[in-house]
């Protein structure tokens, strides 16, 4: 009889929502790398599976990639990838939006309670069932496969979507009861199938058919669905050592995929050395300036690749093959009959640095010992930062046998190959910054951390930019804002996380870009609650978490990166409320989130601000922000339960919109007596976290305007919608110029290596400036289909350091100001 398990169902979740803004998908990237695996892994019945993509590259360790099975469960089944609306909801149950509201809780949670009870038995069953037919009673396989199949019935009949449908069991707290019930039911039914698999493999070992190897990697996906990463490389590894899984496709993906999953993971990850020793510090500098030399930088990682933007490398595991083909298409010889113009003078060694540290590819530890040298590879060893792994089994070689080969084979290095267990971003001109795969999970003791995403770079081009002499960079994780602050404008900096990870990266990141030395602190700690006593500071630079989790429902805003509490902004406001003891006089908080209900946020904002502050709250601040995203198309979700349940939520809190916002204020001198103003300025911006050119010019600036202009109150006109620019309890008047300044009287440190003396102000008719825009944005605005593709941050020519003379894009975004500044009521006063 064929085995059960070859119709095991590669479940990418049927219902789910789908989430609008890369700043979702920046919180919501711990579990969207199971669907991709499993999906490309598993076996499908006709109908209702992923296909399977035959292998690429050179070799089962070169460049397997997850493929086209990927590509379509990414479609389906990865949280937030999308920038454009939802234009709704996927859904095999009635579609109304408001129907959770509705359900039955009581009985729901009866039916999900006995589904899961039933299930329990199931898989106790199978434990209990003998290897073979069912031993003595050659009936009870039968029925316990119909028993199977009526439990599944039961399950496709749920009101708020089949459990076995999801992909993964959840791992976030939550504590809405529907959803807690339904993911048990998910949990107790790819237990059931584990426990079927097993049987598989006692009973076709016991027969001496071959048909155990399939059956135990079935076993291996129902474990990884389980997050049982350990065990699913043990069974791998077992296959592997009976030399099993070579006529298995899906052997050499999930055995590379298991080791990059497992080594990060390692206790000792990032402490292996000392970093402030001398030898380290030595190290870490001939590692950045090998990747320098070899043009490790924004631009070139774009060209090279022809990549739309460096956030390509974000989501990789669906895209690596796509961008090692560009990179390899660059540096292949010319071909005589075929003369190509303008192609890119890509480095050799660039390629394999790119393939290693960006698209996750696995080289031979040999060939990183001729880019790096002995030295530094046993350096990144030690720290965890790469392992060394053995044959087509990706066995992980423990790290004193692969310095040991090293050591003992200068030009083999025994023969093993090497993966990177974090990503390096380039950023700005010439940093470098260390972090996470998206693809590492949360789960008990170890919390990923974020890469580089739209909000991370919208901050790093807003924050001002004016001299400071200590600066706090809070919920740091790689540290990207502090260090982007030491290199432009701080003089010494202080970091703080809660996650322990953070810290360990941030820690490298300092190292790598030679600035340990200008660090007051690395703090573990919650907000402000570790630095009692401390001076206080010239700025203050926070990311925090904003996704809004209302009673935990959302898996994507399960980890600690993306979870910003039930309305998204318990960080932020204790950020805000702690500024009045931590800034000075004259100093800066700039901040970054997705804000439900802007147009509330002015009031919000000053009663923060004001729960701790003195009598006499004496402050200014500016929220520039992006076009409202409506409630219901913001899906931080990965099943159909989590939708419905999360929409409810929502619903009942009152959030009708979410929006990008980048926030500055300022503390007044104990002379002003402005007291406290909040305000938006202007109207929403599209595409504000993208736009880095209005963030270089325009919020960066905006310090300067606020304590070079006027203050004073505006109060909304009669019969103005919520939303308008003035529709705030209190508002900042005081740009009547100021945005025209910000764009003429732009600093040296945001115009690095640039003429200021061709800067055009707004005045400058467009006619007198023909746009001329890269051909990568171009090329984006005309596929818009994925915003994060186009990240105008990316493109060659948007950061100062890269031209020699202003943007022509410049000259429009001041006209396009100066018409802002007429049409807002607050601006005008």
């Amino acid at each position: 009889m064929a085995s059960p398990l070859q119709h095991m169902v590669a479940f990418v979740p049927q219902h789910c929502g789908v989430n609008t803004g890369a700043a979702a998908a920046r919180r919501c990237a711990t579990a969207s790398a199971w669907s991709r695996t499993v999906a490309a892994t598993g076996a499908a019945p006709p109908g209702r599976g992923v296909p399977r993509a035959p292998r690429s590259g050179s070799g089962r360790l070169g460049a397997t990639a997850v493929g086209a099975g990927a590509a379509a469960a990414t479609a389906l089944g990865r949280i937030g990838t999308s920038r454009r609306p939802a234009s709704s909801v996927v859904s095999g149950v009635a579609a109304a939006q408001t129907s959770t509201i509705e359900l039955d809780d009581e009985q729901l949670l009866a039916e999900l309670a006995e589904s899961a009870r039933a299930l329990g038995v199931l898989q106790q069953a199978w434990n209990a069932l003998p290897a073979g037919n069912g031993g003595r009673n050659p009936d009870l396989l039968p029925r316990l496969l119909a028993s199977e199949t009526k439990i599944r019935e039961s399950m496709k009949a749920c009101s708020v979507g089949d459990p076995s449908e999801t992909t993964t069991i959840p791992r976030h707290q939550c504590r809405d009861p529907v959803a807690v019930a339904h993911g048990e039911v998910t949990r107790a039914h790819i237990e059931a199938d584990l426990a079927k698999a097993q049987w598989e493999i006692r009973s076709a070992q016991a027969e001496g058919a071959g048909s155990w190897v399939s059956a135990m990697i079935n076993s291996a996906v129902l474990r990884m669905r389980l997050f049982d990463i350990d065990g699913a490389y043990e069974e791998l590894q077992q296959i592997a050592t009976a030399g099993g899984g070579s006529t298995d496709p899906r052997f050499g993906l999930l055995t590379r995929y298991c080791a990059q999953l497992k080594a990060p993971r390692h206790a000792d990850f990032l402490t292996g050395e000392d970093l402030t020793e001398s030898h380290a510090r030595s190290l870490m500098r001939h590692i950045r300036s090998v990747l320098l030399e070899n043009k490790y930088q924004t631009d070139m990682i774009v060209t090279a690749t022809k990549a739309g933007s460096m956030s390509d490398f974000i989501f990789v595991e669906s895209r690596a093959d796509q961008l090692e083909m560009g990179l390899l298409d660059n540096i292949e010889e010319s071909n005589p009959m075929k003369p190509e113009t303008n192609k890119p003078d890509v480095p050799s060694n660039l390629v394999d640095i790119i393939r290693i540290f960006l698209l996750h590819r696995v080289l031979p530890l040999a060939r990183l010992g001729e880019l790096f040298g002995a030295e530094c590879v046993k350096f990144l060893l030690k720290l965890q930062a790469i392992s060394a792994i053995d044959g087509d089994a990706c066995r992980l070689v423990p790290v004193p046998e692969a310095v040991l080969a090293v050591e003992a084979d200068n030009v083999g290095y025994g023969a093993f190959f090497v993966m990177a267990n974090m990503t390096i971003w380039p950023c700005e001109e010439d940093l470098l910054l260390a972090t996470d795969f998206e693809q590492t999970f949360s789960s008990e003791g170890l919390e990923p951390v974020m890469y580089l995403s739209e909000d991370s770079l919208a901050l790093v081009c807003g924050a001002p930019r004016e001299k400071a002499s200590s600066v706090l960079d809070i919920c740091c994780g790689s540290g990207v804002q502090g260090i982007v602050a030491l290199r432009h404008y701080a003089d010494r900096a202080t970091f703080i996380d809660l996650n322990p990870r953070a810290i360990r990266f941030t820690s490298f990141n300092l190292a790598l870009n030679g600035m340990s030395e200008r660090v007051d602190g690395l703090h573990l700690g919650n907000l402000y609650t570790t630095l009692q006593g401390t001076p206080k500071f010239d700025a203050i630079v926070a990311n925090p978490p904003f996704v809004p989790n209302p009673q935990g429902i959302a898996s994507g805003a399960g980890a600690m990166f993306g979870n910003g509490g039930d309305f998204g902004e318990d960080v932020f406001a204790g950020i805000v409320r702690g500024t009045s003891r931590l800034l000075g006089p004259g100093g800066r908080l700039s901040v970054v989130a997705m804000t439900p209900n802007v147009e509330d946020l002015p009031g919000r904002l000053k009663s923060w601000y004001c729960e701790e502050a003195d009598e006499g709250a004496n402050f200014q601040a500016l929220i520039f922000r992006g076009l409202p995203t409506p409630a219901q198309q913001y899906l931080p979700t990965s099943s159909s339960v989590e939708t419905y349940r999360y929409q409810a939520a929502m619903q009942r809190m009152g959030v009708r919109t979410l929006s990008e916002v980048v926030t500055v204020l300022t503390v007044h001198g104990p002379g002003s007596s402005a007291g406290p103003n909040v305000g938006l300025a202007g109207n929403p911006r599209a595409n504000l976290w993208s736009d880095h050119s209005f963030l270089r010019l325009v919020v960066q600036r905006s310090l300067f305007t606020m304590i070079n202009a006027p203050v004073e109150t505006a109060q909304p006109k009669t019969g103005q919608q919520p939303g308008d620019s003035a529709s705030s309890s209190s508002s900042s008047s005081g740009m009547t110029n100021g945005i025209r300044e910000s764009v003429a009287a732009t600093s040296d440190a945001s115009l690095t290596q640039v003429n200021r003396s061709k800067v055009v102000a707004a005045d400058v008719p467009p006619k007198q400036v023909p746009v001329e825009q890269p051909a990568t944005q171009r090329a984006a605005k005309a596929d818009d289909r994925s915003r994060e593709g186009s990240l105008p941050g990316f493109q060659v020519g948007f950061f100062p350091a890269y031209c020699q003379e202003p943007l022509a894009g410049w000259e429009a975004t001041a006209e396009e100001l100066e018409q802002i500044q007429h049409r807002s009521p607050v601006l005008q006063r």
